[in-house]
């Protein structure tokens, strides 16, 4: 049963009281109720590709639009003409990163999934996952795990966003995770408390067994006094990379 009918007899019975044309009436209550239906108005605007580009489909009974109907074509037009444009913006950085990103060993390859780019990576060292993140603007809260074969990082190039397929990493993480003699996970890398952390300018950086109030490791650079947490050096200096030598960590809980 059409579920407009209960609404539309108790909208009959009400006007069927009234004077006048009594049934001129009640077909413009049903219609200005929306509980009739308009043919050429059922499916929405429908769109085509024409050479100037997007444009309304003609219905097969021709009449004239009223005013507000012209102004919702052309604001689908506009949005349709907006989406070829975001489209059109993630072709031209997925074949940027391909050129910039082709001889990097972890690349696998790129592609569009409309108006998003999609880089897939094959991920050998947890050092390598930390590069990629910093260098596409990936931080923890972009990260998702949905599978335990791959990582998902979604970050934004410009205007176009960026979904980044990272395989390999799960399994890297619990090997970290199983190896290190102090691990700590922070942005979704797993690094080892006991041993120093080489910045990108050369430092290295130690831990010492002290946190900071919300529980971040405070780190010293090749043994000075000021300290500084893990996650600051690992956004303004990242990525850091582990050091052979092992060092002396003071007593007391762990955080990971």
């Amino acid at each position: 049963m059409n579920k407009n009918l209960p609404a539309a007899i108790a909208m009959v019975r009400e006007l069927l009281a009234g004077g006048g044309d009594v049934a001129s009436t009640i077909g413009h209550a049903l219609d200005g109720a929306g509980l009739l239906v308009d043919p050429e108005r059922t499916f929405g605007t429908v769109l085509r590709r024409t050479p100037q580009g997007w444009a309304p489909v003609a219905p097969a009974t021709q009449h004239v639009e009223a005013e507000p109907e012209l102004t919702q074509s052309t604001e689908l037009e506009q949005q349709a003409t907006d989406w070829d444009a975001a489209c059109e913006r993630a072709r031209q950085l997925a074949d940027s990163a391909r050129t910039t990103y082709r001889s990097e060993p972890d690349f696998v390859g790129v592609r569009t999934d409309g108006d998003t780019v999609v880089i897939s990576l094959q991920i050998t060292e947890l050092s390598r996952w930390a590069g990629w993140m910093a260098t596409l603007g990936i931080v923890e809260h972009q990260l998702v795990t949905a599978l335990d074969y791959v990582v998902c990082g979604r970050t934004t190039i410009g205007d176009v966003p960026v979904s980044v397929l990272a395989y390999g990493v799960p399994e890297l993480q619990l090997v970290a995770q199983a190896t290190a003699r102090r691990p700590y996970r922070h942005a979704g890398l797993i690094y080892d408390l006991a041993v120093g952390h080489k910045d990108l300018t050369g430092d290295t950086w130690y831990f010492h067994g002290d946190y900071s109030a919300e529980g971040m490791p405070l780190l010293s650079k090749d043994g000075r006094p000021e300290r500084c947490t893990l996650a600051a050096v690992v956004d303004l200096l990242g990525p850091i990379l582990p050091v052979r030598e092992p060092v002396a960590a003071a007593q007391g809980g762990e955080h990971g």
